[in-house]
């Protein structure tokens, strides 16, 4: 059982917006990695972000991703991978944010770093899974992407694993002021609500399963064979036979750092 104080917050207060404004894939070549999701994307490659930087970030709908290479924070010696935060929460005052989180039990790894119009700390949920929460002071717009894919360029779900789904469920809704679901958290998977953009769903199966390895977001399609069949003509390294559901399609890629992405198409009534 997670221990924090008892405080109430309504919706208006919560520092946190409750959606997630980005989801992080860690990379080692940022320039082959850009290449690799613009090209499964139908994407023309933005040179402008390869620009000595340690990110490339792509300003999907609803939710952005960004491919970071860490190349600053491994200059760092204090520095380990059980910082690189998975999803980025946007926060509407960052002192706010980070007196709020350890209120409610997240383990803030740092004090909130500030760097002109925008301010973020990174921290641990209870199970120890690393997230970020940004303030900025102006956001990039989302951009209405047009890709030459079947894949669509909008992220449909973020993952986060879990071990203990009723814990971690009840956390979550409680971080983000949304209501918590006792049915829903006996599934595998549990879609905590969001205002908008991704939808963040953790994940019971690798923790049942005892499977090493995560997934960190799926890309929606509308024709799930015509995907397939492009990601294969393409070239793309699938992970493992493609899962039919009754409420979704899908099948893993692995990107070239073997993260796992995958592509769904929901059905009705679907995630």
């Amino acid at each position: 059982m997670v221990n924090h104080e008892n405080v109430s917050h309504t919706a208006a207060d919560i520092p946190l917006v409750n959606r997630v404004a980005s989801v992080f894939v860690h990379v080692t070549d940022l320039r082959r990695s850009a290449e690799w999701y613009s090209r499964l994307l139908g994407l023309p490659m933005m040179e402008e972000r390869l620009n000595g930087g340690p990110v490339y970030w792509f300003d999907f709908q609803g939710t952005h991703m960004i491919l970071d290479s860490d190349a600053v924070n491994r200059e760092n010696p204090d520095w380990n991978e059980g910082m690189m935060p998975r999803i980025m929460f946007e926060a509407k005052n960052i002192d706010d944010a980070f007196r709020y989180v350890r209120e409610k039990g997240g383990q803030p790894i740092c004090e909130p770093e500030r760097h002109g119009s925008m301010a973020f700390f990174n921290f641990r949920d209870p199970e120890g899974n690393t997230h970020m929460a940004c303030w900025v002071d102006q956001r990039d717009a989302d951009q209405a992407f047009k890709g030459q894919s079947p894949i669509q360029p909008r992220i449909g779900g973020v993952f986060v694993d879990v071990k203990n789904m009723r814990e971690a469920a009840r956390w979550y809704s409680d971080l983000l002021g949304v209501p918590y679901d006792d049915a829903a958290a006996e599934q595998r998977i549990y879609s905590v609500p969001a205002a908008s953009g991704a939808a963040l769903l953790l994940d019971h199966n690798r923790y049942l399963n005892q499977e090493s390895f995560t997934e960190v977001l799926y890309f929606e399609t509308g024709d799930f064979d015509a995907a397939r069949t492009f990601a294969r003509n393409q070239g793309f390294q699938f992970a493992g036979e493609p899962c039919y559901f009754p409420d979704l399609s899908e099948f893993a890629l692995l990107d070239p750092d073997g993260n796992r992405i995958v592509v769904a198409q929901m059905n009705e009534g679907g995630l």
